[in-house]
């Protein structure tokens, strides 16, 4: 039997639940076509970065080396209509099964970005996101969102953290097995333990193991991209600029995000996306702006009072970080969406009556994460949704603090 708190953490560690998808349901291939955009055309391209310094704290093979399978997307120039790269540009690599089946179902869709195109010659320097994907998704299981950044002049790298994105195999023939187990909490011990006890194990687990490591990613992509800046001949030489550097991400991404902002000081802001937040820094805050979005909890409350108090629980989280944060933050909650709405999923599926449609939940948190990047990491006076002077009757800033 699963105890209220044991499913609280499954339920996040998954996205906090697979998408149900209608059999004739069929996904427009031009999915991403009639998506809001900014002036730059967009590239993409995929690449598998090893960090030899590092093994993988998620595997019991002491030979293996951290593994990780990067795209990125970037301000483009282009001539005519060249063809558009396909949504998954290495579907073999991950299982054809019911879990991923909204990615392979998805398999003739097209971006509207260009693979390999030239990057765009102005300015000399874009400013970096490094986005970080929900557990179990894959580094394009936003590109709803990383699309739209880089047509707004960002570089957007994301990370595809191995231990958690479900990938069987590598682009060099290597395979991976995330088969390091560590229980937070024995059969035994549960019997014994609340909700909420069980609830605070998990997050002393997953803050000490899969957070620790992915921010670990984040600072490793990070020291890549510096050396390739600074590398003659390569796509990014003297491209970056590593002084205007953002973090973002969904669920267990956004967790890590807010985590980074704290330890790695290259980071200037971050973003979770309805991420709870398992990691130590909700005791510590940090010392960058941050931004909280939060899905909408009346859409689909948990279903037994054990269960609320622990969802009550992870919420007050969020308040214990911001407490302890010396920079300013903002909290905005998007009326009528759910924890799927700030991914792709939820356009791969049929529009549910009792939900924000897709499209305005994307525009929102795109448009609350232009202003905020903008704003901080380019020096943006203008941001009207953060300061409050324009409302979204949807998604009003419901709590601040500015410096």
């Amino acid at each position: 039997m699963i105890r209220p708190a044991h499913y609280f953490w499954v339920a996040f560690f998954l996205a906090w639940s697979a998408p149900s998808f209608a059999a004739d349901f069929r996904v427009p291939d031009g999915l991403f076509s009639g998506d809001q955009r900014g002036p730059y055309q967009t590239g993409t391209f995929e690449e598998l970065w090893t960090d030899s310094q590092r093994g993988d704290d998620a595997t019991t093979d002491p030979n293996d080396r951290r593994k990780l399978l990067i795209q990125v997307w970037y301000p483009a120039v282009f001539k005519g209509d060249p063809p558009r790269a396909p949504y998954a540009l290495s579907p073999q690599l991950y299982p054809n099964d019911e879990k991923q089946s909204w990615m392979h179902r998805a398999r003739a869709v097209r971006t509207t970005s260009v693979l390999n195109a030239p990057l765009a010659a102005e300015p000399r320097q874009f400013p970096v996101l490094i986005y970080n994907p929900g557990a179990g998704y894959t580094p394009f299981s936003a590109t709803f969102q990383t699309e739209f950044l880089a047509s707004h002049g960002y570089i957007v790298v994301s990370v595809g953290h191995s231990d958690v994105t479900r990938i069987q195999r590598f682009p060099d023939g290597s395979t991976y097995r995330a088969d390091r187990n560590r229980p937070a909490v024995t059969d035994e011990q549960r019997k014994t333990l609340t909700a909420v006890e069980e609830l605070w194990s998990w997050i002393r687990q997953i803050s000490a193991n899969e957070v620790t490591l992915h921010v670990r990613d984040i600072s490793f992509v990070l020291d890549r991209l510096q050396a390739r800046a600074a590398q003659r001949g390569d796509f990014f030489y003297q491209r970056l600029d590593l002084t205007r550097v953002g973090s973002l991400g969904w669920s267990l991404g956004g967790a890590a995000s807010f985590q980074a902002s704290r330890d790695d000081e290259r980071i200037k802001a971050a973003i979770n996306f309805d991420g709870r937040l398992y990691t130590d820094a909700i005791d510590t805050g940090s010392h960058r702006p941050l931004l909280m979005m939060h899905a909408d909890r009346r859409i689909r409350p948990m279903p037994t009072a054990a269960d609320r108090e622990v969802q009550l629980v992870g919420d007050s989280l969020v308040w214990r970080m911001f407490s302890h944060t010396d920079a300013d933050w903002y909290e905005v909650t998007v009326s009528r969406t759910t924890h799927q709405h700030y991914s792709d999923l939820t356009l791969l599926k049929p529009a549910d009556a009792e939900e924000m449609h897709p499209r305005l939940a994307h525009d929102i948190a795109n448009a609350f994460t232009l202003e905020f990047f903008d704003r901080y990491l380019r020096g943006r006076v203008d941001t009207p949704l953060l300061s409050g002077q324009k409302r979204l009757a949807d998604a009003p800033v419901i709590s601040s603090r500015t410096q």
